[in-house]
């Protein structure tokens, strides 16, 4: 099949002729502005039906340990297996790390890789990889999928941004050599608190709403007596951009899907009242609002995240693992309950595994050759089990997985073809996925 190639998008009103008409503040582009540049780039890339509508990525900052989550060695010497012992799941034959009980219990609705395997083990590097699926590279830097999905689908009916961020944006979750237009809008704080505050979407302190409409009344005015003379794309496209803009101020309709106060107690409490479960009921509201593709970002500890050079078993035990293991779990089961599995992809993974052997530090260091990746929905077989690694949890010895296999996965489940092509500023035409191929058992 002939891949597809972008055309190089036509430029769109240059900065001073927006500040000519008043549409740009001291602080840089306006929020209807930040939709006019996706407006003017989006294009269709339905090459093929999408399993998926939408896409939920939680990110495991620092890399956690395969062995002491996902991939069990019950039978590896003591400075490999750890301290932790694996339990049964919803899948017969399937066991992971006792760390994780509730997740357990819906495995059976989750399609389980254990063969992720990549050469990068320095962080920023393998989020590269991982976030992208392409190898980091001193000449370019590739857009996340978040901003490839935001790129190629059309807005939500719900006037929600396309790809959206909590708490923050994980390093290369951005558009690389796309424009910025296309990078994720932030919902910053933590969601478990009063107050989150979508950095990207709330006014600066000076700036009132009640001003902000006065000079969305101007722009209409300016784009009437445009149309006046001709009614040009360029005007209908502004109306549909300053629509989002203003259903995303605060009292618009969309920016309630923010307001997770909102939800039962009881939901909340389901959860977890915890920054990562109460990010990840915030992450099934967006997604259930119409938004296209939500990174999870779970830092755990401080900067540290899940890079457990120290302490790694108490670490996970008592800190990282208990608030992951309740807020995935029901928001697996939420989304299923829903009606809303199908039509969502769910992906789960960190930048890299850790090392077999245990430091003297009783933590486990960086290790890209050996990683897992959790998937649920999509129309992806549920209760599926693909790859293993050798008996000490080094490297895959069946089904690897490399991170462009992953990328053509998920691409392909949101009905993106892995093929497509950009261009980037220099006009060099670049597939999406190079090399990357989807594995038989998730081809439905």
């Amino acid at each position: 099949m002939p891949t597809s190639t972008n055309q190089i998008p036509r430029p769109g009103p240059s900065r001073r002729a927006l500040l000519r008409a008043g549409l740009l503040g001291a602080g840089g582009l306006g929020l209807d502005d930040l939709f006019q540049l996706r407006a003017w780039t989006a294009e269709a890339a339905a090459e093929r039906p999408a399993r998926a509508k939408s896409c939920i990525l939680i990110w495991l900052a620092g890399g956690p340990s395969h062995i002491d989550t996902f991939d069990p060695k019950p039978d590896a010497p003591a400075d490999v297996r750890g301290e932790f012992k694996p339990i049964a799941t919803a899948v017969p034959g399937l066991t992971i790390s006792e760390i994780f009980p509730e997740l357990a219990k819906v495995m059976d609705r989750c399609t389980l890789i254990r063969g992720v395997t990549s050469p990068e083990a320095d962080h920023d590097r393998a989020a590269h990889h991982l976030l992208t699926g392409y190898r980091p590279s001193p000449a370019l830097v590739y857009p996340s999928f978040g901003s490839v999905v935001a790129k190629l689908r059309e807005p939500s009916m719900g006037m929600l941004p396309r790809y959206v961020a909590i708490p923050d944006a994980p390093v290369f979750s951005s558009s690389g050599y796309l424009t910025p237009a296309y990078d994720p809008i932030v919902a910053a704080g933590d969601p478990s608190q009063p107050g989150i505050r979508v950095r990207d979407l709330t006014p600066p302190g000076r700036l009132t709403l009640d001003r902000l409409r006065r000079r969305r009344a101007m722009v209409q005015a300016l784009d009437g007596c445009a149309r006046a003379v001709s009614m040009t794309s360029l005007t209908t496209s502004r109306d549909r951009s300053a629509d989002q803009a203003d259903e995303l101020l605060p009292s618009g309709a969309a920016w309630r899907a923010f307001q997770i106060g909102e939800e039962p107690d009881a939901v909340r409490e389901r959860y977890g009242r915890t920054p990562v479960g109460q990010s990840c009921l915030l992450a099934r509201r967006l997604i259930e609002a119409g938004a296209s593709f939500v990174t999870l970002n779970d830092r755990g500890i401080g900067q540290l995240g899940w890079d457990t050079h120290r302490q790694n078993f108490p670490t996970l035990k008592n800190t990282l693992a208990p608030p992951l293991d309740r807020g995935v779990s029901a928001l697996i089961g939420d989304l299923d309950n829903r009606g809303l599995l199908e039509s969502t992809l769910v992906i789960m993974m960190g930048e890299f595994g850790r090392t077999p052997r245990i430091n003297p530090n009783a933590g486990r260091d960086h290790h890209g050759r050996a990683n897992c990746a959790l998937l649920a929905g999509a129309g992806l077989p549920r209760g599926l089990l693909l790859g293993r690694t050798d008996p000490q949890g080094d490297a895959p010895v069946d089904r690897p997985m490399t991170p462009a296999d992953l990328a053509a996965t998920l691409y392909t489940a949101l009905g993106i073809d892995p093929d497509h092509k950009f261009r980037t500023p220099h006009g060099r035409p670049i597939r999406l996925v190079d090399n990357g191929k989807v594995p038989q058992e998730l081809m439905l």
